[in-house]
């Protein structure tokens, strides 16, 4: 029930007045937007639709509050299926800044920066797809210094940021480098040699996979029932997400393979992370030359809306490929 106290009419014209808010009575309420979102696979509460009617409504406080305002990911996924044209992503904008201006926060988890390894190089502030991170002075043990720093206003923990950071400063929630490796490594997977060591039947494959790119929690249960000791699944946060050298780290260490899969371009829940995984996955062709592995041992997929159920067959094609080379030379491990 909906009191008439809690109508504010002045919220409405508040959030027209934001940039990108110009257009919240716009919308039908159709909910092209809410069957379109993947957000509501993790939060089946988020509807955008249902967020701008409250909106609409003049519900104040019960838009602020809400957790679903800091979830849009500006995707934009929906947009060119909505039949009023409307960008949702920058309706929540504008409803994020009331939001920060009357002292509401995001309910986290947010990207973390050691103040004391951070060196203030700027790759993080350079990679974040959303401007999250810029640098500015601190004191550290007594001495002032100029490292990045994360605006948890604007951050969306795709991790991004860990995975660019050279100096390892960057963290973030679940998706930290300690907890990859020891998905990576549980069971001691990565501790047994492969097939083209002549230890395996089958080659062993490591797939690190975008957890946006998997629509459903069926999917991810039929994929993960796959797992077996010829193939290792670890979600991402997103394929930007993916360290190179993890990837190397799985190739010296047991893994005869490494797939990485990320959303279709254009399709990425964090903006440009899909460039950034295939971008990273490119780098590393001179790299496992220079290491006499065959660049048929990395490969970077992208898995559309209407493609994604292919991915075991990319991983058995990966399999058969792999398994047609030839043996490979000896790594002493670490």
């Amino acid at each position: 029930m909906i009191r008439s106290g809690e109508f504010d009419r002045g919220f409405m014209r508040e959030v027209m007045a934001e940039p990108g808010g110009e257009h919240l009575l716009d919308c039908w309420s159709c909910g092209t937007c809410a069957a379109t979102c993947l957000v509501r696979r993790f939060d089946p509460e988020f509807n955008p639709r249902l967020i701008l009617r409250k909106a609409g409504l003049g519900l104040r406080q019960a838009v602020l509050s809400s957790k679903e305002i800091w979830l849009c990911s500006a995707c934009d996924a929906c947009y060119p299926r909505c039949p009023k044209e409307i960008h949702i992503s920058e309706v929540m904008q504008a409803i994020r800044a009331i939001a920060i201006r009357e002292g509401y926060q995001p309910p986290g988890p947010f990207a973390t920066v050691d103040e004391g390894v951070c060196s203030g190089c700027a790759v993080c502030t350079r990679a974040c797809p959303y401007q999250a991170i810029s640098r500015g002075p601190v004191m550290v043990n007594g001495a002032e210094r100029t490292i990045a720093q994360v605006d948890k206003n604007l951050c969306m923990h795709c991790g991004v940021c860990v995975a660019a950071c050279p100096s390892g400063a960057m963290s973030l929630e679940e998706f930290n480098d300690q907890e990859l490796l020891a998905r990576m490594g549980a069971g001691g997977w990565l501790e047994r040699p492969g097939h083209l060591q002549g230890a395996a039947e089958a080659p062993r494959i490591l797939a690190f996979v975008c957890q946006w790119s998997i629509r459903s929690d069926a999917e991810w249960a039929a994929l993960e029932a796959l797992q077996s000791e010829s193939l290792r699944i670890v979600n991402l946060p997103c394929s930007g997400r993916v360290d190179p050298a993890m990837i190397l780290l799985a190739l010296t260490h047991g893994a005869d393979g490494v797939l990485v899969a990320g959303c279709h371009e254009g399709e990425c829940h964090y903006k440009r992370g899909t460039y950034l995984g295939r971008s990273k996955v490119a780098l590393l062709e001179t790299i496992l030359a220079q290491m006499s592995i065959p660049a048929q041992r990395v490969s970077f997929v992208e898995l559309g809306a209407l493609t994604r159920s292919a991915l075991p067959a990319l991983l058995e094609r990966m399999s058969n490929e792999i398994a047609a080379l030839a043996p490979a030379p000896a790594v002493e491990q670490a």
